[in-house]
């Protein structure tokens, strides 16, 4: 399942202040550096990469490499959201304990779909199902 973002292609990758953004079709792998307290501003070059790949026709879930700590005000999904509203859906792959529990916090705060997993291949597999519905349901519109 490890194959899937690369079976795709590689769009493009992003070293910014706040971490790495990698981005393929439909989806980016966020890898936020360790102790950074992330909030809008900081959070706007990202939303910036985003905008420039992704629109309402071709939509994106992202999917959080969480393996550093760093803190982000949950409400900032909120704004994001009104500055981004075609994320498919908000991922965690989590792995350990405390930054597990953190995301699960931090995706009741979410206005799309979320998940928290332990692995990068079932957040992957996750990521996938968001996407393949919404291209099925493409088809339809």
């Amino acid at each position: 399942m490890l194959a899937f973002p690369c079976a795709t292609g590689l769009i493009a990758e992003h070293e910014l202040s706040i971490g790495t953004f990698k981005c393929y079709p439909n989806l980016v792998i966020g890898c936020v550096n360790q102790g950074v307290k992330i909030n809008l501003d900081n959070a706007l070059p990202v939303m910036a990469i985003g905008v420039h790949y992704y629109n309402e026709s071709n939509p994106v879930v992202y999917l959080s490499d969480r393996q550093n700590s760093y803190s982000i005000d949950p409400t900032l999904h909120l704004d994001a959201h009104k500055l981004f509203p075609f994320v498919l859906g908000y991922g965690v792959v989590a792995y350990n304990e405390l930054n597990y529990r953190v995301a699960q916090l931090e995706t009741r705060f979410l206005p799309c779909p979320g998940g928290v997993f332990r692995s990068m291949e079932a957040g992957l597999k996750w990521a996938q199902e968001l996407i393949e519905e919404f291209l099925s349901g493409s088809d339809q519109r």
